[in-house]
């Protein structure tokens, strides 16, 4: 079985415009990969474009049906399982570019999650999605989906992002590399092989889009699990990907993931990767 210190999961749909900046920058920055384009598949025609990258960059490629993206990932962690040994799988947007990729400070974090330093095309920063566990902006923002009250749900996303902006700024000009947060952005994660074996399936299937990043928060959390941001990373995530031709209601979809996985956190505790 063939071994390689990180192998990443790029999960596509339709949109062919932005994977092969991704894997041109893993290329340059990244030693001892393998990577893994799990296509959610759409029509013939994508997929043989997506095959043809995939041959063309010494990609493996999985096609599975679209059915969301806790299950696009699952799939491309058990095929990982199945094919290969690895230190770290990477599960990345197709729409990101790694501009650092220093891993020196690895061998700390072999039971923790990971996650860059993300900042959009209009410089914007994304991690951490939460610094902070807090309960009261959490049921808010839950309150606000189920109940279809905005103010709500914006007020617990403001919240939220203020203790985040705070947040970043004391660690932007402290002199750490690496911070603990609660919550990492989805775009672009990094999880141990002893995280993966421990919390397998790592995502769950009945949210088809959003929601996953509180839902594996607070498995982690309950499990006493440490998410970290570093500076040693850092990427850039273009937001130009295949949400936008998808023709999914975002909303819709957000509303049933915070629904489901804030009903499911308070009715089942999640001890052991359960």
């Amino acid at each position: 079985m063939k071994s390689y210190k990180y192998i990443f999961i790029v999960l596509v749909y339709k949109n062919t415009d932005d994977i092969c900046s991704l894997l041109e920058s893993i290329k340059k920055n990244v030693n001892n990969y393998k990577i893994i384009i799990v296509n959610g598949y759409y029509d013939d025609a994508t997929k043989n474009d997506f095959m043809e990258i995939a041959n063309k960059y010494n990609c493996d490629f999985l096609n599975i049906p679209n059915k969301g993206y806790g299950y696009g990932n699952n799939k491309g962690i058990n095929y990982i399982q199945r094919k290969y040994e690895y230190e770290f799988i990477i599960v990345s947007n197709p729409d990101i570019e790694i501009e650092k990729f220093n891993d020196v400070n690895f061998y700390k974090h072999s039971k923790n999650v990971i996650g860059p330093m993300i900042k959009t095309q209009s410089g914007k920063k994304q991690n951490p999605y939460w610094s902070n566990k807090f309960d009261f902006t959490e049921y808010l923002i839950y309150l606000g989906y189920k109940k279809d009250i905005k103010l709500f749900r914006y007020i617990g996303i403001v919240i939220n992002k203020i203790i985040r902006e705070l947040s970043l700024l004391s660690f932007g000009i402290s002199r750490k590399q690496d911070k603990i947060v609660f919550a990492l952005h989805g775009s672009f994660i990094i999880f141990s092989k002893y995280i993966v074996e421990k919390f397998m399936p790592l995502y769950d299937e009945k949210m088809f889009l959003f929601g996953e990043e509180a839902y594996l928060a607070h498995r982690f959390c309950q499990a006493k699990i440490s998410s970290y941001i570093t500076k040693d990373i850092q990427v850039l995530h273009k937001e130009d990907g295949s949400i936008s031709i998808s023709n999914i209601n975002t909303n819709k979809e957000a509303s049933k993931s915070v629904i489901y996985y804030y009903e499911k956190l308070k009715g089942k505790d999640f001890k052991d990767g359960n």
